[in-house]
C-alpha cells in the first residue's frame, strides 16, 4: 500500500458551511432586487435636472458591469429583453446603451478600514483568449500580449483597496497610499517585491516592508531606505522575513487567483480601452462581491490550530 502524499493533517480549519453560503451570497447580491422594486423612484430622481431622459437608473449599471465580465454587448441585450418580458424590469436597454453605460463605468471600491496595512504587486491579464496555454503551447506571440494591473489591497480584511491597469506599478501604489491618507486613513505597513524598492514609496511615511535590491546603497536616496537597507543587511533574508512577516505579501497571489478563477485570466474585448475597463471590472466585481458577502454572512477565514 503507497503512502499517502500528504504528511499529516491541515494545520488550518474552516467554517465551511458559513464559507459556503459566503460564496453563494456574493452571487446572489450582485443581482439588484432592489433596483428592480425600486426603478421608478431611482429613476425619477435621476431624470429630476438631467440634460437628457434615462431609461434606467444608473444604479442599474452595476449589474450591466457584472454581466459583462461574462457575457458580451449582445448576449447582455438579449438577457434584458428576457427580463423585460418577464416584467423583472419594465425596459431592456439597446446594444449602444449597455456599451456606454459600462465603458463608462465610475469604478469605485469598497471604503478601505480606518487603520490598516497593504500589500501591492501587479498581475497580468491577457489580451486573448487563449491566455496562458497559447504561449505555452506555441510560445510568445504577436497577439500574446498582457495588460499589467497594479493592486492594492488590505493584509488583514483580504479586500480590494485600488485596481489600475498601469505601467508604472510604483506610481500607482503610492498614489494609492496617498490617497487613502489624505481621506484621513492610518497606513501603517506597506508589502511589496523588489519592484517597490523606491524613494517614492519610503517617501510616505508608511513603514515599508519591501526586500532591497541587490545594489541598494546606504548611503544613497531616501534616509528611510538606507536605514531599511541596512537593516536587511545585518539581519540576512531569512531573520528579516520572519521578523518583518514578509510572507503576508503572498496573500496578493491568493487574491490574483481567487479573481482569475471566477472571472478569467483574460479579456473579450479588442479595442485596449476595452480592454482596460474589462480588466479592472474584475477586480471591482470580486471586490464588492466579497465585501458585501463578508456584511451579510461574515467572513469564514482558515484559522490555524
Amino acid at each position: 500500500m503507497g503512502k499517502s502524499k500528504y504528511k499529516g493533517k491541515s494545520k488550518y480549519k474552516r467554517d465551511w458551511h458559513k464559507y459556503d453560503e459566503n460564496v453563494i451570497t456574493r452571487y446572489e447580491l450582485m443581482f439588484p432586487f432592489y433596483v428592480f422594486q425600486h426603478w421608478w423612484d431611482l429613476l425619477q430622481e435621476e431624470n429630476r435636472d438631467a440634460k437628457k431622459t434615462y431609461k434606467a437608473p444608473k444604479e442599474f449599471n452595476d449589474f450591466l458591469a457584472f454581466l459583462h465580465l461574462f457575457l458580451p454587448y449582445r448576449a447582455i441585450e438579449g438577457v434584458l429583453r428576457a427580463l423585460e418580458g418577464l416584467k423583472v424590469i419594465p425596459t431592456s436597454l439597446d446594444y449602444s446603451t449597455i456599451w456606454e453605460r459600462v465603458r463608462n463605468m465610475d469604478v469605485t471600491f469598497p471604503e478601505a478600514s480606518d487603520e490598516l496595512e497593504v500589500i501591492a504587486d501587479g498581475t497580468g491579464i491577457s489580451r486573448t483568449r487563449g491566455g496562458q496555454y497559447i504561449i505555452a503551447k506555441w510560445g510568445e506571440t504577436r497577439d500574446s500580449k498582457f495588460l499589467k494591473i497594479e493592486v492594492v489591497m488590505e493584509k488583514d480584511e483580504f479586500e480590494v483597496v485600488s485596481a489600475e491597469v498601469t505601467s508604472n506599478e510604483v506610481e500607482a501604489a503610492v498614489k494609492t497610499v496617498k490617497d487613502l491618507q489624505d481621506e484621513g486613513k492610518k497606513v501603517e505597513r506597506f508589502y511589496g517585491d523588489k519592484a517597490y524598492d523606491a524613494n517614492e514609496v519610503y517617501k510616505t511615511g508608511v513603514e515599508v516592508v519591501v526586500p532591497p535590491r541587490e545594489n541598494a546603497s546606504t548611503r544613497r536616496g531616501h534616509p528611510a531606505r538606507r536605514k531599511a537597507v541596512r537593516e536587511f543587511k545585518r539581519l540576512g533574508y531569512e531573520r528579516w522575513r520572519e521578523e518583518k512577516g514578509y510572507g503576508n505579501r503572498w496573500r496578493v497571489e491568493s487574491l490574483f487567483s481567487a479573481v482569475k478563477r471566477t472571472f478569467g485570466e483574460s479579456v473579450r474585448a479588442t479595442s485596449f480601452a476595452g480592454q482596460v475597463v474589462e480588466a479592472e471590472l474584475k477586480f471591482w466585481a470580486y471586490a464588492w462581491m466579497v465585501h458585501l458577502a463578508n456584511y451579510v454572512v461574515g467572513r469564514a477565514p482558515g484559522i490555524k490550530v
